[in-house]
């Protein structure tokens, strides 16, 4: 492959409209810089400096080295600006969601304000609180606190609720996906939490954001209740403009084989005009990208940090992954399994795996960390992932501060697990705003 030429400009996406593409990169030097070309050919683009050209930067692809700069940042880029997008995050986690929405709004040269976030994990709203500097974070049940129908009287608390939130632009939700998982085999698809989705509406009709961004497993569309549908009309029956369908982020440059069903609504008169989920994908689409793009610099990696300490293995464990490594193999055979899986027919091939350096990852999990919850041991070392290295899968970038979790290892892996990737909502938001 060969290395960016000074000043030679790419293309980071190949245009699928009459139009400018949204992105362009180029190099000035040892600089990498990224210019946003607005919607209106009046409008001027926006220019962003993103950082110097790494020693190894051994690729041609600009779209390649830009996103690798961001996911490998030290320090925490400025989210100020001005005319700042007010934006609420239901169901927060950690931010994922409203990472994206923050850059894309720095991207803009447009200030990033988050208004509220909530969830009922204290230590995710935490970690939020912490890397966005929202100083009273919610830690409310949504499910408590928002009416469950549309049209009804404004509860006390949802005349509280807007008091103190005020003016909201953008509202990202990831609502609990537990119930509609197929590794959930107890209440799948008919699980109470599973009416939440539908909590996102109630709070568009309180608040009238003019974007709102939801993110699911796919199979939320098989839920009994039929929550996505119900989302969708009552949407509609606000002057809300819905799209939706099923994504899967490797597409947008995640190193990760990540399908998930996203909707996107907008205020009928604030985007009418933008695509749909569908075009906004193929718009901003990325070449695939390889675990070995996303954590081969981490390999020979060592600190003392939680976050950089790989997790403790069981003897058994240990010698399962010897007998990967020893055989050269990347599937783990039955007879080396739990009796479980000797003894009967199972679907769960990927299980006990080792990763590929040439292949995206198998979607992340809040048990990425555990060699019998999925295809998670390292492909080059003998161990499962640290919890940096599924954060760079997940594409939170290394700046992001997870010090509120890191108290008890298994709550730092499942909110790193549980987060959505930023890359998803950066596409959206920049559509949206630009």
């Amino acid at each position: 492959m060969t290395r960016l030429a000074p000043d030679q400009v790419l293309s980071l996406f190949e245009p699928t409209r009459d139009e400018a593409p949204p992105e362009v990169a180029w190099v000035d030097g040892q600089q990498v810089l990224r210019r946003i070309n607005r919607r209106s050919p009046r409008a001027r683009p926006v220019i962003t400096q993103i950082g110097r050209v790494p020693e190894d930067a051994g690729t041609g692809d600009p779209a390649a080295l830009v996103d690798s700069l961001l996911l490998r940042a030290g320090e925490r880029p400025s989210f100020r600006g001005p005319r700042p997008i007010r934006v609420a995050d239901l169901f927060s986690g950690c931010g994922g969601m409203s990472l994206g929405v923050a850059e894309a709004c720095r991207a803009l040269g447009r200030g990033f304000s988050p208004v509220a976030a909530f969830d009922i994990d204290p230590a995710a709203l935490k970690t939020y609180s912490l890397n966005f500097g929202l100083h009273e974070p919610m830690p409310a049940d949504l499910g408590t606190l928002l009416a469950p129908r549309l049209g009804t009287r404004m509860t006390p608390a949802e005349r509280a609720l807007k008091r103190r939130v005020g003016r909201v632009d953008i509202v990202v939700a990831g609502p609990p996906c537990q119930g509609h998982s197929n590794l959930n085999n107890a209440t799948r698809r008919n699980d109470p939490r599973n009416g939440l989705y539908f909590r996102v509406a109630r709070f568009a009709e309180l608040f009238a954001p003019s974007f709102i961004f939801v993110e699911n497993v796919a199979m939320v569309l098989h839920d009994h209740g039929n929550v996505v549908e119900q989302t969708r009309r009552g949407l509609e029956s606000l002057g809300y403009i819905v799209s939706h369908g099923i994504v899967d982020l490797s597409r947008l440059g995640l190193a990760q084989r990540r399908r998930r069903h996203v909707m996107l609504a907008t205020m009928a008169g604030s985007g009418s005009a933008l695509p749909r989920i569908e075009e906004i994908v193929e718009l901003h689409a990325r070449p695939p990208r390889s675990l070995r793009w996303a954590i081969g610099d981490l390999k020979g990696f060592h600190s003392k940090s939680p976050i950089d300490r790989p997790t403790g293995l069981k003897p058994e464990t240990q010698r399962r992954i010897d007998f990967l490594f020893d055989h050269d193999l990347y599937d783990l055979p039955d007879s080396e399994r739990p009796a479980c899986h000797r003894d009967k027919v199972h679907s769960y091939g990927s299980v006990y795996g080792r990763l590929r350096w040439n292949q995206p990852a198998p979607t992340i999990t809040g048990g990425f960390d555990t060699m019998g919850r999925g295809r998670f041991v390292h492909p080059g070392l003998r161990r499962t992932l640290t919890p940096r290295e599924g954060a760079r899968i997940q594409g939170l970038p290394d700046w992001f501060d997870f010090s509120p979790v890191m108290l008890k290892r298994s709550n730092l892996v499942r909110t790193i697990g549980n987060a959505v990737p930023p890359r998803l909502t950066y596409v959206l938001a920049l559509e949206c705003l630009r």
